[in-house]
């Protein structure tokens, strides 16, 4: 039997990096104009 223990280890790195990755973009601010379609704040006449 082949030992894969190293390869398991590497994909646990990466599954790691690329999670933290995931995390510090969706804690950064958006950028993105917010659509208020849903939002009883915006009437249809100010349109």
């Amino acid at each position: 039997m082949t030992d894969y223990s190293s390869a398991i280890t590497a994909l646990v790195i990466v599954t790691v990096v690329i999670s933290a990755a995931v995390v510090y973009v969706l804690a950064q601010p958006t950028d993105l104009p917010r659509y208020k379609e849903n939002d009883p704040r915006s009437k249809e006449e100010d349109r």
